[in-house]
């Protein structure tokens, strides 16, 4: 007969974060079990025990990914959810606004009303200028000019106030106005007249991203922090992180995917790149197991944008990548459809915006840590002859 264990007791047993126990399972080593309350994941004992042991009998293998384990309140992740400060994500996206979701973030209580945040209008000013006067850069490259920027010229701040006062300069560098709330004011910067509808999904979107857990940039965030970097300057460190493809970029090969399935059939479009051993983007993810649970909620809102034809570009690529690779759809691939439905620019900077939230909450974290507690082991390959 199976023994079953609770995540709490297999990472005790392991020693390791739920997040790499969430690895095991999805990498087949550990079979995970529903209990009968349908919710609560078991994990079996003797894979645990299993694992634990090998661990314990032999030297490390070499690895291709550094992990780190660091304690953290923010954010936390399970098979069937995400939890901002113990608050389920998909719960806070229909009810909350983003406002609210980053002031649960950074003071770990969730106000009633939508909060007002800083506006200094000199120091924008010259921001904004100094920006513009760049030249043609791309959103996040302006985003992080100007965290930088304001590094220089805003007063000394914690990193949540840095984050106020950058999301609330944000829609307006893109090109958006200055009234209405975050969600408003960013589809503002890319249409003129955007339907309730709209303003909606992208402030769904805003909530649904707004942290992971320890996700690359913020562990980029994280490291400038514990060299005690300016806050703004932290920022712009998961702003120039965060647009890599295998991150916050991904959502535009996603766009792109539609494009080529809308023109040619799905079918093509995912054998497309998958021949020339490429990732498909928007499919798969390292923790989650099944269903990434930021898709459903995002999706609610995003379809009844869609034309028919667009519903089924986006349904038969789902289909086809499933029955392809079997692999569920993920938060890129609901970013993804928003953007092509709606049709906004691939490079629309929603997971932009809404890390910054996160990278704030992380980042005051950090700031009341041991600093310079981050450090590489390098491992010598050989001298030059």
């Amino acid at each position: 007969m199976t023994t079953w264990v609770r995540a709490d007791e297999a990472t005790r047993l392991l020693g390791v974060s739920k997040p790499t126990l969430y690895a095991y399972v999805s990498r087949g080593l550990i079979e995970r079990h529903a209990a009968v309350d349908g919710r609560t994941s078991l994990y079996a004992r003797a894979d645990v025990e299993r694992l634990a042991g090998r661990s314990r009998s032999r030297a490390p293998a070499e690895r291709p990914t550094i992990d780190v384990q660091i304690t953290s309140s923010v954010s936390e992740l399970h098979d069937d959810g995400l939890l901002y400060r113990g608050l389920p994500a998909a719960e806070l996206a229909r009810t909350a606004t983003f406002e609210q979701v980053a002031e649960l973030l950074w003071t770990g209580t969730l106000p009633d009303h939508a909060p007002a945040w800083p506006d200094d209008r000199e120091v924008e000013r010259r921001v904004a200028a100094a920006v513009v006067a760049a030249g043609p850069v791309g959103p996040l490259d302006r985003l992080a000019l100007a965290a930088t920027l304001l590094s220089g010229s805003a007063p000394a701040v914690s990193a949540p106030d840095a984050a106020r006062r950058l999301l609330t300069l944000a829609p307006s560098l893109l090109g958006g106005t200055r009234r209405g709330d975050i969600a408003a004011r960013l589809t503002r910067a890319y249409t003129r007249r955007p339907s309730t509808e709209l303003v909606t999904a992208v402030g769904r979107a805003l909530v649904l991203l707004a942290d992971h857990e320890l996700a690359t940039s913020t562990l980029a965030v994280r490291v400038a922090t514990s060299v005690r970097t300016n806050p703004f300057t932290a920022l712009a460190v998961g702003l120039h992180t965060v647009g890599g493809a295998l991150h916050g970029g991904a959502a535009a090969h996603v766009v792109n995917l539609f494009a080529d399935a809308h023109a040619r059939g799905a079918a093509a479009a995912v054998a497309e790149p998958l021949a020339r051993r490429e990732r498909l983007s928007g499919f798969g993810h390292s923790i989650y197991r099944n269903a990434d649970p930021r898709v459903e909620p995002l999706m609610e809102v995003v379809r009844p944008l869609a034309s028919p034809a667009q519903l089924v570009t986006v349904d038969t690529v789902a289909a086809e990548a499933m029955r392809t690779l079997g692999r569920h759809p993920n938060i890129d691939f609901a970013l993804g459809a928003l953007l092509f439905v709606a049709r906004l620019p691939a490079d629309m900077p929603i997971f932009a915006l809404a890390r910054i939230s996160g990278w704030a909450a992380h980042a005051a974290e950090e700031a009341g840590e041991r600093p310079l507690r981050y450090r590489g082991l390098a491992r010598a390959t050989g001298l030059p002859g």
